[in-house]
């Protein structure tokens, strides 16, 4: 199963990064002749496409084709993180949503943190039938949006500590100091306005999720310090189709590569059942 770093335009009209991207950072596929379904792929804010690489491959194996595309300002450097906006993020997710709708019969959307949120909004806008949420940063309390909006036309960034958690055990081809490269440049800071466009992603997800009608599998972590449990309740009440919760009580939010080995494998295990289901694999 060889990944293919060929990649469709997609960022085409949206903010081009200056800064080389990083092996790790890299959008890929993964296909096969004559598949009738796909699965989109989406990272999280300050992540990028290698974080979800087992998600495609076990996808995948489920028969499905798998595009995950690096978000503008994801995985170059923290200037250009700071140059992206929101806009450039769904920009380049419906650029895909239009291409793949072209070659496949049914695409389903899978998303991680602020990836969740982005997929809430793409798959109303799409009429998408399946969704995996994964840690939807629908609710992130951490966020102070006052504030933020106070100094965001004033501070640029400010520091937050940081340090490479050797736990963490990633499932991507990557250059030896990816981890500490992308820690210096986008861990380590917190961007004011970069975070103030988070919460319009997160916002306009929470204002679709009434009118989304996909079938959708909730996957959230009991120790997990950023989302809380309530996204839960949000989400089961506010949209309008199936609804399935798999909860994992010893996950943190980096649940695709957790380090909590069972609840990682009980997240994909999950994940297959819910396409095996809906694609009658």
């Amino acid at each position: 199963m060889n990944l293919d770093y060929t990649f469709p335009p997609w960022t085409k009209g949206c903010y081009q990064d200056k800064a080389p991207v990083r092996t790790c950072a890299k959008p890929f596929t993964l296909t096969r002749p004559k598949a009738k379904n796909a699965a989109l792929l989406i990272h999280g804010y300050a992540g990028y496409p290698g974080e979800l690489i087992r998600v495609g491959r076990e996808l995948f194996e489920e028969g499905l084709d798998v595009y995950v595309p690096r978000l503008p300002g994801n995985g170059t450097s923290g200037g250009d993180f700071q140059k992206s906006r929101a806009k450039d993020w769904i920009g380049t997710l419906r650029n895909g949503m239009d291409d793949l709708k072209k070659k496949y019969d049914d695409v389903l959307i899978a998303g991680h943190s602020m990836g969740g949120a982005l997929a809430v909004t793409l798959a109303k806008e799409y009429s998408v039938s399946n969704v995996i949420l994964i840690a939807p940063g629908l609710l992130i309390p951490f966020v102070p949006v006052f504030k933020l909006r106070l100094i965001a036309p004033f501070i640029k960034k400010i520091a937050v500590p940081w340090q490479p958690d050797p736990e963490y055990t990633f499932h991507y081809e990557s250059e030896e100091d990816d981890d500490q490269y992308l820690g210096s440049e986008y861990w380590s800071w917190a961007f004011p306005k970069t975070l103030l466009e988070l919460e319009k992603v997160r916002k306009e997800a929470v204002n679709n999720l009434s009118n989304l009608k996909s079938n959708t599998l909730l996957i959230t972590g009991g120790k997990d310090p950023i989302i809380p449990y309530d996204v839960v309740a949000l989400v089961k009440e506010k949209i309008q189709g199936p609804f399935t919760h798999l909860h994992l009580e010893e996950a943190g939010h980096y649940i695709p590569y957790d380090k909590n080995k069972d609840a990682q494998e009980e997240a994909y295990r999950g994940m297959r059942e819910f396409v095996r289901k809906v694609y009658s694999v």
